[in-house]
């Protein structure tokens, strides 16, 4: 996973879930269509009929120009649709759902063709006191929390440092369009109440793929601490084949500057190595503006990767962007397009979360 485009890598990873840190169709036939928007519009009015049900999504898109290409329509983060909701019971008791799907905005496309609700869809139980259990599809630990320590938001495209930011393939198995990169299914998911600032956030698979191999249950686990203007998170997590990584992060915020700083380990079973990945950034703001920069480095294959942006509030949804980048690329001497190549890119666009 040296070597390939900012794009690329996203659509493995599948990215981080945006509604956790904001306010928070194969391409579809006539009749399918049809009956996905009218399924939609169903899930709208039932989520009206219950009091803390809501429909939610995030649309973002820009302009692209990079090095030995075209200009192209292209996605900051990956976009979504989704209906999630709460339902108080007994005491502090709660009910949950969530589910997902992801689309891509230039062209209306399901984003992967195996999975209609890319996103998550589980199901659960939380109380204040004793924490929140899900069961089903969702983010891993790792995945789950990992996207504040990149100024992008662990996206993958443009901008992002997502690569050097403890970059994981949390299935490790071979997959048409790596749906399950960044997520485990048939999983249980467990988030700890705060205590003093730290949180525990733990997930197991019930039940292994059948992969017409032996394979192992993927399981991880993060420990979070946030308290006024410090924030720091280490995570183990383990796939189906046996790699595994390790990930500490942390930041610290003065005034309108927020410093970050990632570092990871992996070690890869199948290819016998390990990688290394580091990671130096930061935010300033000031009024509607938000400065955003960072550095990248795999250290192993030299690879490195050096970002700089803008991005202008609108209102508190809406908002406009700016990237600057370059990144060169690992030399694999395989003689593939981004064999060792520096690519410089640019970026104008638009998001906007409801």
């Amino acid at each position: 996973m040296y070597a390939g485009a900012n794009a690329d890598r996203s659509r493995r990873a599948g990215g981080a879930r945006m509604e956790a840190r904001m306010v928070h169709f194969a391409q579809l036939s006539a009749p399918r269509g049809l009956g996905l928007l009218l399924c939609c519009a169903g899930l709208a009015g039932a989520a009206r009929a219950q009091d803390a049900a809501t429909v939610y999504g995030y649309l973002d898109l820009g302009l692209v120009r990079e090095s030995g290409a075209g200009a192209r329509l292209d996605r900051g983060l990956n976009n979504w649709l989704g209906v999630r909701g709460v339902e108080g019971l007994d005491g502090d008791l709660a009910a949950t759902f969530n589910v997902q799907m992801r689309f891509d905005p230039d062209t209306g496309m399901q984003e992967r063709a195996s999975t209609l609700f890319q996103g998550e869809t589980t199901v659960g139980l939380r109380s204040k006191t004793l924490g929140g259990l899900r069961l089903g599809r969702a983010l891993s630990p790792l995945w789950q929390e990992k996207w504040r320590y990149d100024p992008w938001y662990d996206s993958g495209f443009m901008g992002s440092l997502e690569s050097y930011n403890g970059d994981f393939d949390s299935d490790g198995l071979p997959s048409a369009d790596f749906h399950n990169y960044s997520r485990v299914g048939n999983g249980v998911f467990y988030a700890s109440p705060g205590l003093g600032g730290v949180r525990f956030f733990g997930m197991a698979e019930l039940e292994a793929p059948a992969a017409g191999q032996p394979v192992e249950r993927a399981r991880g686990a993060a420990l979070t601490y946030a308290d006024g203007a410090a924030t720091a998170m280490l995570s183990y997590e383990r796939n189906h084949v046996a790699d595994s990584i390790v990930y500490l992060a942390g930041s610290y915020r003065i005034d309108q500057l927020t410093v970050l700083g990632a570092y990871s380990r992996s070690r890869l079973v199948l290819s016998g190595g390990e990688r290394r990945s580091a990671l130096l950034a930061g935010t300033y703001a000031l009024g509607a503006q938000l400065l955003r920069f960072g550095y990248g480095r795999l250290r192993e294959s030299g690879q490195h990767k050096a970002s700089v942006g803008l991005s202008h509030a609108l209102s508190k949804r809406t908002n406009i962007y700016a990237d600057l980048y370059r990144e060169k690329m690992a030399a694999t001497g395989n003689g593939g397009a981004s064999d060792g190549m520096a690519l410089n890119g640019v970026a104008l666009g638009i998001n906007h979360a409801f």
